[in-house]
C-alpha cells in the first residue's frame, strides 16, 4: 500500500496553505486541509482552497520524484491529454 512520505506531506500542506482563497475558515480552521487519509495524503478544504490551482501546483511538484510519478500517473496522464488537445 502506498503511503506518502512526511517530506512530501509537508510540501502538500504548503501548497494547500498557499492556495487558500478565504482568510478565515471554520471547516479547516485556516489550515487549507481537513485532515489526512489512510495513505497519508491531504484532504483539501473545498470551502477555502482553490483546488484546481492546488492540484496544478502538486502536479508540477510530483514530476521531480519517480515514486510519486508512478503513484500519481493518472493525474499526469490527464494533464498530458489536456495539453495535447489544446496544442496547435
Amino acid at each position: 500500500m502506498f503511503r506518502l512520505d512526511e517530506r512530501h506531506l509537508a510540501k502538500a500542506r504548503e501548497i494547500a496553505a498557499r492556495n487558500r482563497i478565504k482568510p478565515k475558515c471554520n471547516i479547516c480552521y485556516d489550515r487549507g486541509y481537513i485532515g489526512v487519509n489512510q495513505n497519508n495524503t491531504l484532504i483539501l478544504c473545498l470551502k477555502c482552497v482553490d483546488t484546481a490551482a492546488a492540484f496544478e501546483e502538486w502536479k508540477r511538484y510530483i514530476v521531480d520524484f519517480p515514486e510519486l510519478r508512478e503513484y500519481y500517473a493518472e493525474y499526469l496522464a490527464e494533464k498530458e491529454e489536456l495539453e495535447g488537445e489544446h496544442s496547435v
